[in-house]
């Protein structure tokens, strides 16, 4: 079973995605595999951002959050700290494309 964790950041939605795209994403695609992540979900909201991971287990997940180019990707971002954060275990994946 997966895990899931849901981030919600409250701001400017064009200008966190902005952000967030140049500062944080390139940094998180190289090294987020390696921690066990499955996919990442970004969508604008009326008041910010929604983020879901999808993540294979719960247990790499601090390890990432900890990495010290996760940290200084995050710091460079300047991203708020998430309004709310939810997770979910024994979650289930469907892939429809290969």
């Amino acid at each position: 079973m997966a895990y899931v964790t849901v981030h919600t950041l409250d701001g400017d939605p064009s200008d966190l995605l902005s952000r967030k795209e140049q500062h944080f994403d390139p940094i998180v695609r190289r090294i987020a595999p390696e921690y066990g992540c499955i996919a990442s979900v970004t969508t604008q909201t009326e008041t910010g951002l929604m983020i879901v991971n999808t993540w294979e287990s719960a247990d790499r997940v601090p390890a990432f959050t900890a990495h010290p180019e996760i940290q200084a990707a995050s710091t460079a971002a300047q991203l708020p700290q998430p309004s709310s954060f939810q997770r979910y275990e024994h979650a289930s994946i469907d892939l429809f494309q290969p």
